[in-house]
Parts: C-alpha cells; structure tokens; sequence
C-alpha cells in the first residue's frame, strides 16, 4: 500500500512538472508575440526614417518560443503602407523572411524577400528607369504598359504614345514593343525611327535594361505584375547579408 501511494505521488509530481513546463512554454511564447512585434516595427521605422505612428504591420508564423531557440525571428511577414522610396515616390512594401536573426546587422537573414506595390499615381519615376528617361507619362491598360511621349517630327508636335510588354530575366527588365500610336498622324515605327534617330529606340525596338545600379547590390529583382486596377507589384529577392553586409547595401553596377 505504501508503494501504492509512492507510486501514485510520483507520477502526480511529473504530471505538475509536465503542466508547469508547459504554462512556462505557453507563457514565453505569449510574451515573444507580444514583444517581438514592437521590436521589429521599431527597427523597420528606424531604417526608414518613418514616423512613430507611422504604421508598421508585423505578423509571425509558427513558434516564436522555437525560432527563438534558432536564433531570431521566424516566418516574419512585415507590411508597410506609403513607405516612402525615392524623393516623392511611396509604395505599399512588404517584407517576408524564413528567420530574421535578433541582431540583423550582425546575422543573415533566411529566404528574404520584398514585395513593392506603385498605385498608379506612382509610377513616373518607374516608367523613367525602364525606358531609359524617354516617356514621359504612362499607366497600366489590360496588362500592358503604355508610355507616352511628346516631340518634334517632321517639323511638328507629335504625340506617340507605345504598348510595351515587361518581363524581368536575370534580374533585368526585358522591354517588348507591342504598338505604337502618333496621336493625328499615320507614321509608321521605321518613319519615326527615320525622324527621331535613336531617341525612342527604347520604345520602338526591343530593350533589356539594367536595373542594377538602382538597387542595392543585396536585392535583385525577380518579377514586375502590370494588374488591371492600374497598379505595379514589383518583387526581388533579399541576400541573406542584405542588413548586416555593408557591401550589400551599395548600389549596384551595370556591367
């Protein structure tokens, strides 16, 4: 009977065990939700010269308390609405990453990557690095970009407007020409390449553009979805030492 009772108290003492390790558990993982958040956003507004209530969305996947073992953050999703980009220029950005070390700028981050969205109110400065500064205005029409541009041709005002198909290949914009409109007047692409020389080659004959000087050495672009709401989704991938590696975050060269 006495070995009954011990029995009986020595598994009482590991179930308690078991219950408290896991309400420790439990109570760590609560808390690294709650604090890694705050943390990452801070960090993110820090980065990006943004404004304390500017808003900064972070959400983790899987276990904190595990990824916190690993060393960082896991899973982490980072969403930034108006971020801004260049001088007058903002973009919805979104940021994914596998593991987000606790010290960025002396760790690697896993499987990064960004995802920028231009509203078409955005996108002049985007239209003017992938056709080299020849259009002038553009928008997005049934998946297509059109650019226009006004200039002198055969002695008067011409407005072109040109369908241009866009696909990134190793990091590069591939520009395909798809139509060309002269707004009152019947040319031909060979007569305005005839009258304008090589000015709007970028737009009348096919182009690979080098966007690498534009970026930081760590990120290379991997995709551009024209969408039928009018808006641009830019996406490129993050190297690991993108936050911690000086080197990747000088601009890039063309070769």
């Amino acid at each position: 009977m006495h070995a009954q009772r011990n029995g009986s108290r020595w598994w009482t003492k590991l179930i308690i065990v078991v219950v408290v390790v896991g309400l420790l558990a439990g109570a760590a993982e609560l808390a690294l939700r709650l604090i890694i958040p705050g943390v990452v956003a801070g960090a993110v507004r820090s980065q990006l010269d943004l404004t304390d209530d500017h808003p900064v969305d972070v959400a983790l996947g899987g276990s904190a308390l595990l990824n916190a073992f690993r060393g960082g953050v896991g899973d982490v999703t980072v969403d930034v609405p108006d971020a801004p980009l260049v001088e007058g220029v903002q973009a919805d950005a979104s940021l994914r990453a596998d593991l987000v070390p606790f010290n960025p700028t002396s760790g690697e981050i896993s499987d990064g990557s960004v995802e920028l969205r231009l509203d078409r109110e955005q996108l002049g400065p985007v239209i003017e690095t992938v056709t080299q500064g020849v259009a002038q205005s553009g928008e997005v029409r049934d998946g297509e970009l059109v650019v226009g541009r006004a200039l002198e041709a055969f002695g008067q005002q011409v407005s072109v407007s040109a369908r241009l198909g866009l696909q990134v290949v190793d990091g590069a914009v591939e520009i395909t020409p798809l139509g060309l409109q002269a707004a009152g007047f019947d040319f031909s692409a060979e007569q305005l390449a005839q009258a304008t020389g090589t000015l709007l080659d970028p737009i009348l004959q096919p182009q690979t553009v080098c966007v690498a000087d534009q970026l930081p050495v760590g990120v290379t672009l991997t995709d551009i979805v024209l969408s039928s709401t009018g808006s641009v989704t830019v996406r490129a991938d993050l190297a690991p030492g993108i936050l911690s590696d000086p080197e990747q975050q000088q601009p890039g060269v063309c070769g």
